[in-house]
């Protein structure tokens, strides 16, 4: 897949993640940092190890 298209999506969902903790008021559910800790970055792999580079001149 292209990099830039998985890099947009894991800054979107990094974003989302971050964003949504504004929702919360009395403070995000028991385990809802550490879960979404772990999209986050698995987010960012994604982007390391399927992303490919458009090398076309």
């Amino acid at each position: 897949m292209d990099r830039k298209y998985l890099a947009f999506t894991a800054l979107a969902i990094t974003l989302l993640y971050g964003a949504s903790f504004a929702l919360f008021d009395g403070g995000a559910p028991k385990g809802y940092a550490a879960i979404g800790g772990v999209v986050v970055a698995l987010a960012w792999v994604a982007v390391g190890v399927f992303g490919r580079d458009d090398h076309r001149a």
